[in-house]
């Protein structure tokens, strides 16, 4: 929405250069919102990035296993009670965090990914980094639990960078 709101103001912002001096002012007005929408919509696609549904082995490969960022991946089901419960609490718990994306895998559509990971249970969830299962927990956890899980992917991940940079 926001794109759309930032791809309307363009054609204004182009006929306010074009525009005499009066119309400037309005230009001048004009401007700030041009660079605010589009602030915002970018700063929101970054963020929605770090969520993303995995529809097929392909793209997991691509997007956790080839991640330079650690890869929380939750393989959930639509008709899962605890699954509706779980999903809501990880994306809310995550969405402040640059450093661990958010996965998110239905096992009804992805039987592949559920038989290669050997998910009998849902909600699981497993923690990814560099390609490699280094965390997992089966079944509606509690916020601490997932928060410690959080932290302990951030606290490897910084150790890993600051070895990097020695």
């Amino acid at each position: 929405m926001l794109k759309i709101a930032a791809e309307g103001l363009m054609p204004s912002l182009v006929a306010c250069i074009q525009a005499s001096s009066s119309a400037q002012n309005a230009c001048q007005r004009l401007a700030p919102l041009a660079v605010s929408a589009t602030q915002k919509f970018l700063s929101q696609s970054q963020a929605t990035n770090k969520k993303y549904t995995v529809k097929d082995h392909y793209e997991f490969d691509q997007k956790v296993i080839n991640s330079d960022t650690p890869v929380i991946v939750n393989f959930h089901a639509e008709w899962c009670d605890p699954c509706k419960i779980l999903t809501p609490k990880m994306i809310e718990l995550l969405q402040d965090s640059n450093e661990i994306d958010l996965a998110i895998i239905d096992v009804e559509s992805n039987t592949e990914l559920v038989e290669t990971f050997e998910v009998k249970a849902v909600p699981a969830v497993l923690a990814f980094r560099n390609g490699v299962v280094v965390d997992k927990f089966i079944g509606l956890v509690d916020a601490n639990s997932i928060e410690s899980l959080i932290d302990k992917l951030k606290s490897k991940n910084r150790s890993a960078t600051e070895t990097e940079a020695k």
